[in-house]
Formats: structure tokens, C-alpha cells, sequence
């Protein structure tokens, strides 16, 4: 029984963890026009919003380059397009390589689907202006503020009417998409992984809701709304998008569909001299979980630490701790694993004990089996005094897997979503613990110590079980190819611990 437990547990955390890894979040198109908002005005009725155009960044006659300013800004450089007053280029200097986080540079981040034509204004030290001049005396300035600590950067939009007579301002979008890049080395599986979320003030709970957008727009006011993969985000906080309903849409780059964040604003009219301004804050980079925390407004919540949170912010937390300690996150996880298996010895030891017993006992169950194979109640009665006698327990034996299973889940999440830990070497060949091994070496040397320690653990008489669970090994030695190297190495100590325990125990109990 305890080995079925066993087996049970094990396929179906490979699973969990098969499913968490490779399986991407695949969106269809929107099926109706979301309601638009009005600068703080209240949301209208999806059936009296208008619909709004797609946005159509003005687009200059040579290479958008040539028509371009280049801003640098702590970590990164940006690159606005003059014309449509949108980041076309936020190239970020990532611990692995520079990254580019703006796959397909039209329409560009923070581009609007008003129809003007801009010019730069001004530019001074941490600010840029653009202007644009419409007919009928219509004034719009777009303006960027830019944190040079990677702090939160600001945007605002404003429509000034210079003219003598009333103008009607069209429905407009805010779009931030399609898309975010990554370095190369997750590009493969970044289409995955991207999303369109927002994070919505959930009654009677401390921290915002996040909640990815699908076909229908926002059903709550949004504390924030961005884009994201697995380490960074782009998203708009706060300010006018607080009383919008943000949506979805699809754009293709190359063979891939892509998330765009539409941020709605329904059609205004502006009486002569009068303004209108929509500001909001922006985040533009590393889902650096420490950093978000410190930004506020529940930036932290693009973090997905996995149905474990709890415990995978621990093991997050403690994997800091130790690395401030010696200053290499593989020592970091080689003490955190040691100290699991000190806390689980004593449980280990009484696993050992119970597998060796249920092992002893296997002639006497095959005989209440047999004899009372007519009577199913009278021969489970006798089996559990069968277990009364010796003192075991068919549960014993699974009690330090049960307990692995949640620890194993949340180093997994905190190994794949920690920014610190994305480009952090340990020795020799192992230079990015959040990447796979690149040699194999360390999945291949834990299959070996794995298969060691099963084969020193006191095995089943059941021959089609025993099978399997020699099987075991190599299941996960090829699923442990493709995982963080540190996550490898976790485990691989945790079977290098037991197979000196199961070698101990086995010469102890001779």
C-alpha cells in the first residue's frame, strides 16, 4: 500500500510540475468591444461605449529609427518614436545578456490611437515632451517621466482646445504590447508565458487580486493593469486607469499571438480653453519580487509564486538570507537542502523502519489475503491487527515524501520565478541556476544516487510494483533535464543525504 502512496504522489506531482512548466496560457480573440471610461468620468454600458479604433501610430516615410530619441535611464535605454510619441526600444542590461523587452517595436509601448502626428518639445534630464497641433485648434502633449532608480516612471496625456468654438475629442486607446522580451535564452518558450493581467481591491482581503485578461474586459476597478512573462513587467499604475475597464487583444508576431493591454477612454468635448488630463504611472522591467514590494500598489503580485506561495516565499526569503551570508545562491540552496533533511531525519528513520517491517510482514498479509479472499471486511480487520501487532503503520513509509512534495513545489516556483536567481552562477559550468544544466551532468549523477537508494531501501514482493518503482529513476532523471539547474541540485542532494542515510540504516538494522 505504502508503495502505490508512493508512486501516486510522485506521477502526479511530475504532473503538476509538467503542467506548471510547459503549458502555456493560450487566449482567443475578444468577442465583444469592451465599456470605455471618460478621464475619472463613471464606466458606461459595454452597449453604449463606442468602439474604439485600433491604435494606428503615425508612422514617418524613412525607418522609424531616423526619427528617434534615445533615452538612458538607470538599467535600461529607451527609444521613443518622435512621430507617434511611443517607445518603440527598452533595452534592458539584464545579469545574462541585454535584453530587448519590446518584441515588435510597432505600434510601440504607451502608443494611443489618436491620429496625430507629434514632434519632440523638450527633453531635459529625466523628461521628455511631445507635442502634436490637430484641426480645429486641438492642442495634445504626451510626456515621459522617467525614474532613474528603476523606480516607477510617469505618463500623462493632455488635450488642450486653443480654438474659439467647441471640439469633439474621438474615443482613444492607451496600449502597452504586444508582448515583453526576454533574454535569449527563455525566448523560446516566452510565447508561453505571456500575459495581459490586472490586480483589482478584493473586499476584506490586504493585497490586490491579480487576474489575467481574457475575452471580456476588466469586471473591477483596476489598481494596475500591464503585460508580463516569466521575469518582467510592463504595467500601468494608478492614476486615471484606476476607473477603466483594461482589456485583451491579439496581435501576431511572427507565428506567435501576442497579448496587447488596451487601456480604454471613451470620446470628450472640450469647450474653447478648456483641458483635459489622463496621467498614470508605468513600470517598465524586472519582476524583481523585493524591488515590487517596495514600489507598492501590489506591483508584487505579477510574481506567481504557484499554489504553495506561502512556503515558496519562504524558501525565496531564505535563499536571500543565505546567499547575503556567502555570497553564491548554489551554497544558498546546498544549506537550505541540508537543513531539510536534518528537520526530516528523524521522520526518514521511521520510514526506513516501517518499509522494513511492512517488508517482514509480507508472507503473513499474502497468507490473510488468501485465506480470506470471500470475506473483504473480515480480511481488512485482520491486516490492521496484523499491523497492531508489529507496531507499523502502511502510512509511515510515505510520511517524508508527503512532507518533500509542498518544499519540492516551492523551490521549484522560487528557483523558476526569482529574478535573483535569474543569471546567478555557482562553479565550474554551472553559471545561471534558474537555466538547465547545460552538460546534463547533474540530472544523470542524481538518476545514478537515486537509483542507488532505491535499490537500498527495503523493496516490495509485489513484482509488478518493484518494476515500477525501478523505473522511477529514470523517469526523473529525464524530467530533471530540462529543470533549473539549482532545483537539480537540490534534489541531488536530498539523494545523496539518503542514500547515506539508507546505508546507515540498512547496516544498523542487519
Amino acid at each position: 500500500m505504502q508503495k502505490n502512496l508512493i508512486l501516486a504522489v510522485i506521477l502526479s506531482s511530475l504532473v503538476y510540475i509538467g503542467w506548471y512548466s510547459y503549458v502555456g496560457k493560450k487566449y482567443g480573440p475578444p468577442k465583444s468591444t469592451p465599456a470605455t471610461t471618460a478621464g475619472t468620468a463613471a464606466t458606461l454600458p459595454a452597449a453604449q461605449a463606442p468602439a474604439p479604433a485600433r491604435p494606428a501610430a503615425a508612422k514617418p516615410a524613412t525607418d522609424w529609427k531616423d526619427n528617434s530619441v534615445t533615452f538612458g535611464s538607470g538599467k535600461a535605454e529607451y527609444v521613443f518614436h518622435t512621430a507617434a510619441a511611443s517607445i518603440r526600444s527598452v533595452v534592458y542590461q539584464g545579469p545574462v545578456s541585454p535584453i530587448e523587452l519590446i518584441p515588435d517595436y510597432g505600434p510601440g509601448f504607451l502608443a494611443t490611437s489618436l491620429p496625430y502626428t507629434f514632434t519632440l518639445k523638450a527633453k531635459t534630464a529625466d523628461t521628455l515632451e511631445f507635442y502634436a497641433n490637430a484641426p480645429g485648434g486641438i492642442a495634445v502633449t504626451k510626456k515621459f517621466i522617467l525614474s532613474r532608480d528603476g523606480g516607477l516612471n510617469g505618463f500623462s496625456l493632455t488635450v488642450a482646445n486653443k480654438g474659439n468654438t467647441s471640439q469633439a475629442l474621438q474615443a482613444w486607446e492607451l496600449t502597452v504590447g504586444p508582448g515583453l522580451g526576454t533574454a535569449k535564452s527563455e525566448e523560446k518558450e516566452n510565447p508561453k508565458l505571456w500575459r495581459a493581467v490586472y490586480t483589482f481591491q478584493e473586499t476584506g482581503r490586504k493585497h490586490p487580486t491579480i487576474k489575467a485578461l481574457k475575452d471580456e474586459p476588466a469586471s473591477n476597478d483596476c489598481v494596475w493593469a500591464g503585460v508580463d512573462n516569466r521575469y518582467f513587467l510592463a504595467a500601468l499604475v494608478g492614476g486615471n486607469i484606476d476607473k477603466t475597464r483594461p482589456y485583451r487583444r491579439e496581435e501576431k508576431i511572427g507565428e506567435n499571438k501576442a497579448p496587447l493591454l488596451v487601456i480604454p477612454f471613451d470620446s470628450e468635448r472640450l469647450n474653447p480653453g478648456e483641458t483635459r488630463t489622463w496621467e498614470t504611472g508605468f513600470y517598465l522591467g524586472p519582476k524583481d519580487y523585493p524591488h515590487l514590494q517596495k514600489l507598492g500598489m501590489g506591483l508584487d503580485r505579477a510574481v506567481d509564486f504557484g499554489f504553495f506561495s506561502p512556503l515558496a516565499k519562504l524558501a525565496n526569503s531564505a535563499l536571500t538570507y543565505f546567499y547575503r551570508l556567502t555570497g553564491n545562491f548554489g551554497v544558498a540552496i546546498i544549506i537550505i537542502s541540508v537543513l531539510i533533511q536534518l528537520l526530516l531525519t528523524p521522520l526518514s528513520y521511521k520510514s526506513y523502519k516501517a518499509m522494513a517491517v511492512m517488508k517482514k510482514i509480507q508472507p503473513e498479509m499474502q497468507a490473510i489475503q488468501k485465506k480470506y479472499k470471500d470475506d473483504p471486511k473480515k480480511m481488512n480487520q485482520e491486516v490492521m491487527d496484523l499491523y497492531k501487532r508489529h507496531g507499523t503503520n502502511p502510512l509511515g513509509g510515505c510520511l517524508p515524501m508527503l512532507l518533500q512534495i509542498p518544499v519540492f513545489f516551492a523551490l521549484f516556483t522560487a528557483l523558476r520565478e526569482s529574478w535573483a536567481l535569474h543569471g546567478a552562477p555557482f562553479i565550474f559550468w554551472i553559471q545561471d541556476l534558474s537555466a538547465k544544466d547545460p552538460y546534463y551532468v547533474l540530472p544523470l549523477v542524481m538518476g545514478a544516487i537515486m537509483f542507488l537508494q532505491q535499490h537500498l531501501s527495503p523493496q516490495t514482493s509485489d513484482p509488478a510494483q518493484a518494476a515500477m518503482m525501478k523505473w522511477m529513476p529514470v523517469i526523473f532523471t529525464f524530467m530533471f533535464l530540462s529543470f533549473p539547474s539549482g532545483l537539480v541540485m537540490y534534489w541531488l542532494i536530498n539523494s545523496i543525504w539518503g542514500f547515506a542515510q539508507n546505508m546507515y540504516l540498512k547496516e544498523k538494522m542487519a
